[in-house]
């Protein structure tokens, strides 16, 4: 005997089918490893070096994505990679001006502005580059941006600056060689390659003044030095802490890549920096992005729930004030009550006096035999139902205890009635009145 017809078990098989199928698909994705591409900077830089670190240290760690880290030109092209949505993070100066599809992750570390000049330049100061060499870095670095920032607070365009363009290896080579008078470069203090360039060569840093000045035009910038001995213990290169104006490197991301992504990256990262610093000691400087309102660029969803995670709630944070809020309305709910109270019951007070009033009513008629009386009952029976009206209308009872009234009114005003034509035949006359009032 066949149990199921071909079409309910069609129906069943499909079902399970694509029960099936669901499954795998959920488990598929489950198991799927994200990536993150960053652009990390130019080759040989420190910040190449650092997200490289990153890259490895938390590809090793199984943190359920993957992170590949690319050579780029510098901050200029990370930001056209990240608009374009060739790669999901990249690196930049905090003074590079950001579009507003790109949100930070963290800051990675300080940077400052170097000019390093040959001795015999006699250039002291950055209004002395008109008439010298400098080499600059190249155009897709946020580093050539700052130059000619720095060049246009002194009055100085390219009409009066010889600035050539060009990689780190080539400027150094160019330095050694003569060719030029100065590098201009934004560098983490101590900075391995400006250090190799030094070496015991007579060269030196030129001071950076007017950093506040610079700060009130860009509010990334802010004063700093380059510490004394940086780049030459002996004889101190600088010899003194060194003016100059620093600024936040920092690794930023497009608004848009998905915020569980970047908490779990941003949490990766900080869980593991012992590990991270072990490869490269700047990971030491990396640092949470502060308020947005005190930031030059808005932390991405992803990072600020990371970044605030401990931090406590408004509730804890306003506990006094919250108590006494909680206390004061306590207080006013607890009068409010004894108020509805008090009211309530002399709403019932009043109630059971009009009850008490139709049952003396009652009481009187059901044993009255004179018609005047019974029909001064009827009269006060309406009297007695315009004032619960008025009442009702004041709203001084409530919809069932007027109906409840009701109910006993009726009763009261039947037995008055009753009783009015039991004796219906008896005409009622008023105490003192003749025969002509008989009705």
């Amino acid at each position: 005997m066949q149990l199921l017809s071909p079409r309910v078990r069609l129906v069943m098989m499909s079902v399970i089918w694509l029960i099936a199928v669901g499954a795998l698909a959920l488990w598929l994705d489950g198991s799927r490893v994200q990536r993150i591409t960053i652009a990390g900077g130019p080759a040989g830089s420190e910040t190449l070096a650092l997200v490289t670190a990153i890259a490895k240290v938390l590809n090793e760690a199984d943190s359920g994505f993957t992170v590949r880290v690319f050579e780029s030109g510098g901050s200029s092209e990370n930001l056209r990679l990240l608009t374009r949505g060739r790669v999901d993070m990249g690196t930049i100066q905090a003074d590079t001006q950001v579009p507003e599809d790109v949100s930070g992750v963290t800051i990675l570390y300080g940077d400052a502005y170097h000019l390093i000049v040959r001795d015999e330049a006699q250039i002291t100061s950055f209004s002395d580059l008109p008439g010298r060499r400098i080499a600059i870095p190249p155009k897709s670095s946020g580093q050539y941006n700052s130059f000619w920032f720095l060049a246009s607070h002194y009055g100085l365009d390219s009409d009066s600056l010889n600035a050539l363009p060009m990689a780190e290896e080539a400027a150094n080579f160019a330095m050694e060689q003569g060719q030029v008078d100065a590098i201009f470069r934004v560098r983490a203090p101590g900075n391995d390659i400006i250090r190799a360039l030094i070496g015991d060569k007579k060269l030196h840093l030129v001071p950076i003044v007017q950093s506040e000045a610079l700060a009130l035009r860009q509010p990334a910038i802010s004063p700093g030095v380059i510490p004394l001995g940086s780049y030459r213990g002996s004889p101190a290169l600088p010899r003194t802490n060194l003016p100059t104006a620093v600024l936040d490197r920092l690794l930023v991301t497009r608004s848009n890549l998905d915020a569980a992504l970047v908490y779990k990256f941003t949490r990766a990262m900080y869980e593991r920096r012992s590990d991270i610093h072990e490869l490269s000691k700047l990971s030491g400087f990396i640092s949470p992005l502060p308020e947005d309102a005190k930031s030059v660029i808005p932390a991405h969803p992803g990072a600020r729930s990371y970044f605030d995670r401990e931090r406590p709630g408004f509730m804890q944070q306003n506990a006094r004030l919250a108590s006494a809020l909680l206390y004061t309305v306590a207080i006013l709910c607890s009068a409010l009550l004894a108020l509805r109270t008090v009211w309530v019951k002399s709403r019932r007070l009043r109630m059971s006096q009009f009850n008490r009033r139709l049952m003396t009513i009652a009481g009187t008629a059901r044993h009255e035999t004179d018609r005047y009386i019974l029909f001064n009952n009827k009269h006060q029976l309406m009297d007695i139902l315009g004032e619960v009206m008025t009442d009702l209308e004041k709203e001084k009872v409530s919809q069932d205890e007027f109906e409840h009234f009701t109910f006993t009114w009726q009763s009261v005003d039947a037995l008055v009635r009753d009783r009015l034509t039991i004796f219906s035949d008896t005409v009622p006359v008023k105490p003192g009145e003749g025969a002509d009032h008989v009705a």
